[in-house]
């Protein structure tokens, strides 16, 4: 018994030190090479680090401005963020123009937009101090769960999408808070549903799936909103967090994640991923983090 205890803890300090190093050499990366997506600087602040500091962090701030939804969200996530930081919001020229109208989306969705747009444009405006009518993104969720527990982009889908079903559990955390405006709700059971369609579709190998194809952002996104939810470690996290490791590419000259198993370094698969190591170092999903510190800049009285 003892000899086993002591493995398995060597074991997983083992992993943790591993993840550890992987994470700092891929935001080595990112200082050097400089940013080219929302996810690295979502990534880079889970590690306890300011984005503003990396190589083109303007002109991504620049490069995220446009017309849809998913535009606009990233750009007001990337702004909460640099303000929790300490940069001054008048840096970013959109961000109360976008904040309207993502208020607007929510409180008034329609068939027109994916769940994507509502997930993250939740995120980007919860997080943003602004204050919102829940309730309508709220029942539209609980209307589009799929039968099997799951969520897809789409209503039209019959069954669920692992990537959306990952992102819809941080959604539901969030708006199922004790500090939030639908506190006294006390039907929680698509949250709970959709967990379940999460852990039933793990891979015997600890990678999950999306479109038939077990890949790295589908694997980290799972595994960050298991972490999100049960905010500690479970067989099944520690499961996903060995099949992540499946898709780590390793030389002397770079690091990061392959999409597929045994293919090259891919950008999104590798900052989804970086953000999924922060997560279980931190033991809570980012947004969560994310809220958590938005509520300290933005509404200190809460």
């Amino acid at each position: 018994m003892t000899i086993s205890f002591i493995l398995c803890i060597f074991s997983s300090c083992s992993n943790d030190s591993n993840d550890t190093d992987i994470l700092e050499n891929i935001l080595k990366k990112y200082k050097t090479n400089g940013l080219t997506t929302w996810w690295e600087v979502v990534a880079i602040y889970n590690a306890d680090e300011n984005p503003a500091d990396y190589k083109n962090f303007k002109e991504l701030c620049l490069s995220l401005e446009g017309a849809t939804n998913l535009k606009m969200a990233s750009y007001v996530t990337v702004a909460n963020i640099a303000i929790i930081c300490g940069m001054d919001s008048g840096e970013f020229d959109k961000y109360e123009e976008y904040k309207s109208n993502l208020k607007n989306l929510l409180e008034n969705p329609t068939n027109d937009f994916t769940l994507n747009d509502y997930i993250f444009g939740y995120f980007a405006l919860k997080c943003s101090g602004t204050d919102f009518e829940e309730e309508p993104v709220l029942n539209y969720f609980e209307q589009a769960q799929k039968s099997d527990g799951g969520f897809a982009l789409t209503k039209s889908a019959e069954l669920g999408d692992v990537d959306v079903t990952a992102f819809a559990i941080p959604f539901f955390q969030l708006i199922y808070r004790n500090d939030g405006p639908v506190m006294s709700r006390t039907d929680v059971r698509p949250r709970t549903n959709a967990v379940e369609f999460l852990e039933n579709r793990i891979g015997e190998n600890g990678t999950f799936a999306s479109y038939g194809n077990e890949n790295a952002n589908s694997t980290a996104c799972a595994l960050s909103a298991l972490i999100g939810y049960y905010n500690y470690l479970n067989e099944t996290i520690r499961k996903g967090s060995e099949g992540l490791d499946i898709f780590i590419v390793q030389d002397k000259k770079d690091v990061g994640y392959s999409f597929l198993i045994g293919g090259k370094i891919d950008t999104l698969a590798t900052a989804q991923a970086a953000i999924a190591l922060g997560d279980l170092k931190n033991k809570m999903s980012v947004w969560e983090k994310l809220y958590l510190d938005s509520v300290a800049e933005f509404n200190p009285e809460k």
